[in-house]
């Protein structure tokens, strides 16, 4: 799809933010898309892979969001908080979802130690969340990957006590970023054949790509659930299903 911006002599009809970081046209949050669908699996019933499945897969999914960061031109500092965040998130749901034999060995050594050599992410990620909310010129882009990432049910620090505190500093990200980017600075789109599909797709938020596939799965499971049936039905004529 194309993108436009409307434009009166030259000037945007929308002026930016004073101080507000630019933002890029693409943003972090849709590179967050795996990481959103493996953790809503999980948190709605999904089966945890055994240690080394799910250890190798999070770091495949660290690794992959940490090369697309610096590919889309993000400084070094936003890269390493948007990593960190990420880690932080995966370590939480491993340890949530892990057997109980396999619990231990990953808190032993997790992610975030391996990749970031720390142990405090549930502390860290929310004292660098505050820092940059508290920014003169906000990184917008990475806000948004914060918000996200609380939204797919991050709580570090706050997983024990403080949930109202959680819930209001969630809250103020969320005013922040409306008024750092409000519904009139969108860009017009301008439809362009063959990618129709591939950029509404890029553009959905974390938990709605995670809803679709948690449909899809549902929708698959109750398929093969009637075809099982209609074959049981054929091998055994008198079979009276409940």
């Amino acid at each position: 799809m194309n993108m436009l911006t409307s434009s009166r002599a030259g000037a945007p009809l929308v002026e930016q933010a004073p101080g507000m970081a630019q933002a890029s046209a693409t943003g972090i949050r849709d590179l967050l898309r795996d990481t959103a669908l493996f953790v809503a699996t999980l948190s709605t019933g999904g089966a945890a892979e055994d240690f080394k499945a799910l250890r190798d897969r999070c770091k495949s999914m660290v690794d992959e969001f940490g090369a697309a960061l610096e590919h889309r031109g993000y400084p070094e500092d936003v890269c390493d908080d948007a990593a960190k965040a990420q880690c932080a998130l995966l370590d939480e749901t491993a340890l949530q979802h892990l057997s109980e034999n396999d619990k231990p060995n990953w808190s032993a050594q997790p992610l975030q130690v391996e990749k970031f050599k720390q142990h405090d992410a549930g502390e860290h990620v929310f004292e660098r969340l505050e820092f940059r909310m508290r920014e003169r010129s906000p990184q917008i882009d990475l806000l948004e990957c914060y918000s996200a990432i609380l939204g797919l049910g991050f709580r570090g620090r706050y997983a024990i006590h403080g949930a109202g505190d959680r819930e209001s500093l969630i809250a103020e990200l969320g005013t922040l970023i409306a008024r750092l980017r409000p519904e009139g600075e969108r860009p017009f789109i301008v439809d362009r054949p063959g990618r129709r599909f591939q950029d509404w797709f890029r553009r959905m938020s974390p938990w709605a790509i995670a809803g679709i596939g948690c449909v899809i799965a549902l929708v698959t499971w109750l398929i093969w659930h009637v075809a099982l049936d209609a074959q049981l039905a054929a091998l055994i004529p008198g079979t009276v299903k409940p």
